[in-house]
C-alpha cells in the first residue's frame, strides 16, 4: 500500500522524489515567466548582491531554486537521522518539504527567502547539539551570527530573534553567558556590515533605512491559482490531522523528542507572526514554516497506523499533485477565485 511504500528507505522512494521535483518544476524550466508578485523588495543588501545576477535568467533562477529545495530537503532527512525525530530512518521529511514549497508557482525561482532559509537550517542544527549540555558551549553564538546573515539576506527573518530564547528555555539549564552569546554573535555580521559602509563613505543609518524600509512596503495580495489554494487548504487539514495526533502521542516521546517537537511549533508560529506583522510578506515564510509542517506530517505518516483512511489521505494528497502539474500545462481549472 501507499503508506507502506513512502515509509521505506528505499533508493526507488528517492528516485520518486526527484522526479516529483523535476515535475513540478518542469513548465517553470520551460517557460520561465516570474510572477508579478514575485521581487525583491524584502531582500537585504546580500541577498541583492547574491540575487541581481540572476535577475534576467528567470529559467536559471528556476533550476538553481529546485536544486535548493530538494538539498533543504536532504538536509531535513539528515535532522531526522540524527536526532531521531521519526520512529524510523525515513526520507519522508524531503517529499514534505518539497511538496510544501514546490507547489506553488512563485516558489519556484530563487529568492531571498529561500537563500536565507539555508543559514536557518544551520541555526536549527547547532541549537539542537546545544540540547542538555553539560558544560558552557558556543552554539548560541554561532547560531546568533547565522541568523543575522539570514536577516541580511532577508530582512523579515529578524521576527525569529525570539526562537534564541525559547531555545534556551527548552534545552538548556540556567547559564547566564549564554543568554548574552546569541546577542554577541547576531551583532558581528552587522558590525562587518556597518565597516563596510564606513569604508565606502556611506551613512550608518542605511542599516536601519533597510528595516524601515521592509516594514514601511505596503503589502499585496497575489493571485494565487484556484487548484493551488485548494491544494494548501488540503495540506493545511492534514496539518490538523497531524498536530491532533502528535498532541495525543508527544507524551509517550522521550523529554528530547518533545523538546524538538515544541521547537518545531514555535518556529511554526514565528513564521506567521513574520506574516502578521510585515504586510509585504506572503508566501516566502513558506520556506521557514514547510520545515515545520514538513516534520509533522513526517511524524504523522511514519507513526500511523496503515490502515485504509490513512492511505486514503496520501493518496488524496497524490492526486492533488497530479492535478497542479496538470494544470500548470493545460489550465484545466478556474484560475482563481
Amino acid at each position: 500500500m501507499l503508506l507502506k511504500f513512502i515509509n521505506s528507505n528505499k533508493a526507488g522512494l528517492q528516485m520518486l522524489i526527484l522526479i516529483l521535483a523535476i515535475l513540478l518544476w518542469l513548465h517553470t524550466l520551460i517557460e520561465p515567466v516570474i510572477p508579478a508578485s514575485w521581487d525583491n523588495a524584502l531582500a537585504g543588501p546580500l541577498g541583492r548582491l547574491l540575487l541581481d545576477p540572476l535577475s534576467a535568467r528567470p529559467g536559471l533562477s528556476a533550476l538553481i531554486a529546485m536544486i535548493i529545495v530538494i538539498f533543504y530537503g536532504l538536509l531535513l532527512n539528515q535532522l531526522n537521522n540524527e536526532y531521531a525525530l521519526l520512529k524510523t530512518r525515513s526520507q519522508l521529511p524531503q517529499l514534505f518539504f518539497i511538496l510544501v514549497a514546490g507547489t506553488l508557482l512563485p516558489l519556484h525561482f530563487l529568492s531571498p527567502a529561500l537563500m536565507a532559509s539555508f543559514f536557518v537550517i544551520l541555526l536549527i542544527y547547532r541549537l539542537f547539539k546545544s540540547y542538555k549540555k553539560d558544560r558552557l558551549i558556543f552554539n548560541f553564538l554561532d547560531a546568533g551570527i547565522l541568523l543575522a546573515i539570514a536577516v541580511i539576506i532577508y530582512i523579515p527573518f529578524v521576527i525569529l530573534l525570539p526562537l534564541f530564547f525559547i531555545t534556551l528555555v527548552l534545552f538548556r539549564n540556567t547559564v547566564w553567558q549564554e543568554w548574552t552569546y546569541p546577542w554577541i554573535g547576531f551583532c558581528i555580521p552587522f558590525l562587518f556590515w556597518g565597516t563596510y559602509l564606513f569604508m565606502t563613505e556611506q551613512p550608518l543609518s542605511l542599516m536601519m533605512h533597510e528595516f524601515h524600509r521592509v516594514f514601511a512596503v505596503p503589502g499585496t495580495n497575489p493571485d494565487y491559482p484556484l487548484m493551488q489554494l485548494v491544494f494548501y487548504a488540503y495540506l493545511a487539514l492534514l496539518v490538523l490531522i497531524g498536530s491532533i495526533f502528535m498532541i495525543r502521542t508527544i507524551g509517550i516521546r522521550n523529554i528530547q523528542s518533545r523538546a524538538f517537537f515544541i521547537f518545531f511549533l514555535w518556529l511554526f508560529i514565528l513564521s506567521i507572526i513574520t506574516v502578521l506583522l510585515i504586510p509585504s510578506v506572503k508566501h516566502e515564510m513558506i520556506y521557514v514554516g514547510g520545515i515545520s509542517v514538513a516534520i509533522l506530517l513526517s511524524n504523522y505518516f511514519a507513526s500511523c497506523s496503515n490502515t485504509r483512511m490513512n492511505n486514503l489521505l496520501l493518496l488524496l494528497l497524490a492526486a492533488g499533485i497530479i492535478l497542479i502539474i496538470i494544470h500548470e500545462w493545460f489550465d484545466l481549472f478556474p484560475a482563481s477565485l
